[in-house]
């Protein structure tokens, strides 16, 4: 079953007079269960990409549709919705709230789709301790490692059992 399409995406920007094309014909088809890497060097696109996938950022021209769903024609509160109940997202700077414990982090998610707070904290709970984190529910990031804030960020873009995961 295809989640993820991608045809002719294309992403320039405007600098002073110049355009700059990042992203030239990008064509993807992601099916259920697979698992796909997007390698290049240092300012290749790759980032900028995911953004697109993740819906933080829209392509200049092209077609993206996500289970079905064309991203171009909804609006920023339908995307909004899209990103938290479609996609997990873990970035390389792991945007912890540093308030916020562990837990709490990685209940954030549940609470933007209207969870009620006892399933929401039994299924932050439990996706803390599929990445081993039982006994530092509690902790704020700050007294966590950064392997640990790693893995509460993976909790937290897990917590929804999103149709797809992106990790940058």
């Amino acid at each position: 079953m295809q989640i993820l399409n991608m045809q002719n995406i294309v992403k320039t920007y405007q600098i002073g007079e110049e355009e700059q094309v990042v992203l030239k014909n990008i064509n993807i088809m992601v099916n259920k269960g697979e698992f796909v890497s997007i390698l290049g060097p240092s300012g290749s696109g790759k980032s900028t990409l995911m953004n697109i996938i993740g819906c933080l950022d829209v392509p200049t021209s092209g077609k993206y549709t996500l289970n079905g769903a064309e991203m171009d024609a909804l609006d920023e509160t339908d995307l909004a919705q899209i990103r938290n109940r479609e996609i997990g997202s873990v970035f390389q700077q792991f945007q912890l709230l540093p308030r916020l414990n562990a837990l709490q982090n990685v209940e954030l998610p549940l609470i933007y789709a209207d969870i009620p707070e006892k399933e929401r904290k039994q299924k932050a709970k439990e996706m803390l301790c599929r990445v081993g984190l039982s006994d530092k529910l509690k902790n704020k990031p700050n007294q966590l490692s950064g392997g640990q804030q790693q893995r509460v960020a993976i909790a937290r873009a897990m917590v929804t059992e999103p149709t797809i995961l992106l990790a940058d």
